[in-house]
């Protein structure tokens, strides 16, 4: 008997529709606006130039400046270099925020100096509501000692003025946070070494997300470190999980899953029994949504595509199960599932921006076989493309793997 099936779209999950609104980014990520010259604040972060309290106009002087060039595989004109000064015999850490300095102390690790979010002040605050699974950050470390340690820390906190590392014990103020540290890269003052910190968020707090406070300083011990030790900082990247970690057929997990495998074939014996319910999933995070398509091939054969939206609504990853019954009429993707394409860059169609599925040299080919992106990814980076006509292109990783990509 002839079975026909219509394509059906079901969702499995929703993400709120609050989250929708939310920024999912930094403002000024990559440190390219800046408030004047060279030794002023970047545009969005705060430093000691800004700070308040008891000895605001001692600690006042500059501790950073902006530096010309990027990262690796960047395309940026500028990053932040933060450097540890000594005023009066006295050292300070270089020091970056998104809130505000207080310098209440003469002594550098007395709790009156922090850093806190000012929510008065829209120019020391910063609104985020997502819930970012991990932060990125690209970073040049030079100290003086090899076991110095520099810190990049992300809190995600509720409505109140958040006071860094003051109020880390009381958990009803915060919801999580992302610490990044590293020791020197370079023993050289005069050379840079770029390395990417990629780190998860953990959720140990029970407020809401209501802001973020960001805090990057040349030492995770206030007054340590020698002076002149010098952090440089590009591109912070707040990645959005759109894993699946489970596919399962009638409630067991479909052969060879692989969560960075996409492609699956199965064989049931009766296809007019099959339904959407047979196959199931579960995602890497509970805020990302699954949109599962059921389309008919022929009356043997079923696929069903899983496509899989992170938090942030643009993040995507898509898995596809091919269902038969009697002889396959696909019959390479049921013998050899592996000889799918990787996906390399998502969504596809694009339009604005791509993300990286893999790690790798990422090129991107017009159709006159013009390289017209080239640049060294990482696995859940972002890359503009927004200057790209729309057509028909090439995703071409390490030069050997490739795909199709429709620029729209």
């Amino acid at each position: 008997m002839k079975h026909k099936y219509l394509t059906l779209i079901i969702l499995t999950s929703l993400a709120a529709t609050a989250a929708a609104q939310a920024p999912f980014q930094l403002p000024n990520p990559g440190f390219e606006q800046w408030d004047g010259g060279y030794d002023s604040e970047p545009t969005h972060w705060n430093t000691f130039e800004s700070c308040d309290g008891s000895y605001a106009s001692l600690a006042s002087s500059n501790h950073h400046y902006r530096r010309s060039g990027h990262r690796p595989g960047g395309s940026g004109n500028y990053y932040l270099t933060i450097y540890t000064k000594s005023t009066l015999g006295i050292k300070a850490n270089g020091n970056m925020t998104t809130g505000r300095v207080h310098a209440g102390s003469m002594t550098a690790s007395s709790s009156d100096n922090y850093n806190y979010t000012q929510r008065s002040n829209s120019n020391h605050c910063q609104p985020f509501t997502a819930t970012p699974d991990s932060m990125y950050v690209w970073v040049s470390f030079y100290a003086g000692s090899s076991s110095s340690t520099a810190q990049i820390e992300a809190i995600i906190h509720g409505d109140n003025d958040f006071k860094a590392p003051n109020d880390f014990s009381n958990t009803s103020l915060f919801k999580g946070r992302a610490t990044a540290q590293t020791t020197r890269t370079t023993s050289s003052a005069s050379s840079m070494s770029w390395q990417q910190l990629k780190v998860p968020f953990v959720y140990s707090g029970s407020s809401s997300a209501n802001y973020m406070l960001i805090n990057m300083t040349t030492n995770k011990n206030a007054g340590a470190g020698d002076k002149n030790d010098s952090l440089s900082i590009d591109d912070i990247v707040f990645i959005y999980s759109a894993w699946l970690t489970d596919i399962t057929v009638d409630g067991t997990t479909i052969e060879g899953f692989a969560k960075g495998k996409f492609k699956y074939a199965v064989h049931v014996d009766d296809l007019t029994a099959f339904s959407a319910d047979n196959i199931g999933c579960t995602t890497e995070v509970g805020d990302a949504s699954v949109e599962k398509t059921v389309a008919t091939v022929d009356d043997t054969t079923v696929r069903v595509t899983l496509t899989v939206t992170a938090e942030d609504g643009t993040t995507q990853k898509v898995y596809n199960v091919t269902v038969t019954s009697g002889a396959p009429s696909d019959p390479l993707a049921i013998q050899n599932p592996e000889a799918d394409i990787q996906t390399l860059v998502f969504p596809n169609p694009a339009k604005d921006y791509l993300t990286a599925a893999c790690d790798g040299l990422l090129e991107i080919v017009d159709m006159q076989g013009r390289v017209v992106l080239s640049r060294h990814c990482c696995a859940g980076e972002q890359i503009a493309i927004s200057h790209l006509p729309r057509g028909l292109y090439t995703a071409i990783l390490d030069t050997n793997k490739k795909h199709k990509l429709v620029i729209h």
